[in-house]
């Protein structure tokens, strides 16, 4: 037990996937946990409330294999996963001896219903597939419940040509039940098309192939904005951010021989930033620091704006610093953010980075850019603009608007730094405006 006791002390406060084995190295239980260090912790407490079973299985452990994911949602799937793969002696006695959960999704059906089953009637095969076990209904209805923020399906049974409680809520769509009373028409042919796309996506986010259901999402958005349909292109570029906050594909949970992926993101993603840069920007061979700057503003009045620091990908949140707009009295963005570099760079103390992201597009680049030229500063400027998350880089005197996947480690890491500082703008900006009302 003294190794045990050194594993259990040497566990991380993270999300994961906890494995049990016993003396032969047998997997006897998988479990997962919000917090990997709490969760197994209390396996091993000297509390005399402890189940019988539990006891039992706790008698059996000789060896903890922990497996660190980046949300709890992940851990959920992995725990499915690797219950199936090694069918645990103890994930088999449930509470309330009722069998597992799985979802399942009959692909071969003309519109497929994802609905929960309790066993499965075969293994997966070329017209169906079953996800799971899942410990509950409930958590099975919470991976789907999740997942629907991203991919719109249909759970409704009778489909009477009325659309689904969902559809009212944008997370069916089109809803099958509308589509089975339509008279056949190139349109019910096109939106039938559109609901099984969705259930292909469905299936591979399950499997572990979210990737492949973002860089799908991404190319119908690109497609959408190529045709002016902004209105779908947002709806989309929603829809994948949802999806990558949900996953979190930069760290394949599937992919669970490989326990560091989370020490190695940050690495992972300021190198992919430079490799994505470095054909603008030459010199561009490190980036140790990053900073960042956005404002925060309603109507001109309590302006603000925020300086936020990552170094080697991470944020030190010691060196962020926010200013509050002295010389602008108007609505100008592109002022305002002429202000605050122009002060920080008054500051010859403070360490210079390699990289500066600007929280805007065009008009905000080419100020900043205008500023350092004329200060001499060589350092390169790249904005970040929101509509569809696009780079927008100046250089050698003209604009280049780049796109990258949205699921790329460099575009994750730029997100996190553009959201960073609009974070911190806004929270200086509401302490400003609180002052200004109490007043």
């Amino acid at each position: 037990m003294d190794t045990i006791q050194k594993t259990v002390i040497s566990l991380p406060h993270s999300p994961g996937v906890y494995l049990f084995k016993d003396h032969n190295g047998t997997v006897i239980y998988v479990g997962k946990a919000r917090d990997l260090y709490t969760r197994v912790s209390s396996y091993f407490s000297s509390s005399s409330l402890m189940p019988e079973k539990t006891k039992q299985l706790v008698s059996h452990v000789n060896s903890i294999r922990i497996l660190k994911v980046a949300t709890e949602f992940e851990a959920l799937l992995l725990e499915a996963k690797l219950i199936r793969l090694y069918a645990p002696k103890y994930n088999s006695i449930s509470k309330d001896d009722k069998s597992p959960v799985y979802i399942h999704i009959p692909i071969s059906q003309s519109l497929p219903r994802v609905e929960l089953s309790r066993k499965p009637k075969n293994q997966d095969s070329a017209d169906s597939y079953y996800f799971g076990p899942f410990a509950s209904k409930r958590t099975a209805l919470f991976v789907l419940r999740t997942l629907r923020r991203s991919i719109p399906f249909c759970q409704q049974k009778i489909r009477n040509g009325k659309p689904c409680f969902y559809t009212h809520l944008g997370l069916c769509n089109p809803c099958p039940s509308v589509l089975q009373t339509m008279e056949n028409s190139e349109n019910k042919h096109t939106l039938t098309l559109l609901y099984k796309k969705h259930i292909q996506r469905l299936v591979w986010v399950l499997s572990g192939q979210s990737s492949k259901t973002v860089k799908a999402l991404e190319n119908d958005m690109r497609s959408a904005a190529g045709q002016k349909d902004f209105e779908t292109a947002g709806k989309l570029r929603d829809q994948i951010h949802a999806l990558i906050k949900t996953i979190q594909n930069r760290y394949d949970p599937f992919r669970f021989e490989e326990t560091d992926n989370l020490e190695k993101a940050p690495d992972e993603q300021t190198i992919d930033l430079i490799r994505v840069l470095i054909t603008y920007f030459p010199s561009l061979s490190v980036l140790h620091r990053i900073e960042c700057y956005d404002i925060s503003t309603i109507q001109g009045t309590s302006s603000v704006g925020s300086m936020v620091v990552f170094i080697d990908g991470i944020p030190y949140t010691d060196q962020y610093r926010k200013f509050k707009i002295k010389t602008i009295s108007d609505r100008s963005d592109t002022a305002m953010m002429e202000e605050i570099v122009r002060r920080r760079f008054n500051h010859p103390e403070w360490p210079t980075p390699e990289l500066i992201v600007i929280d805007g597009g065009k008009a905000q680049v080419s100020c900043i850019y205008t500023f350092l030229q004329s200060k001499n500063i060589q350092i390169p400027v790249i904005g970040l603009s929101k509509r569809f998350e696009q780079i927008v880089i100046k250089s050698h005197n003209q604009f280049l608007v780049k796109n990258i996947p949205l699921s790329s480690p460099s575009l994750q890491l730029l997100q996190h730094i553009r959201d960073e500082a609009h974070r911190f703008a806004i929270s200086y900006h509401k302490i400003l405006r609180n002052r200004t009302f109490a007043h």
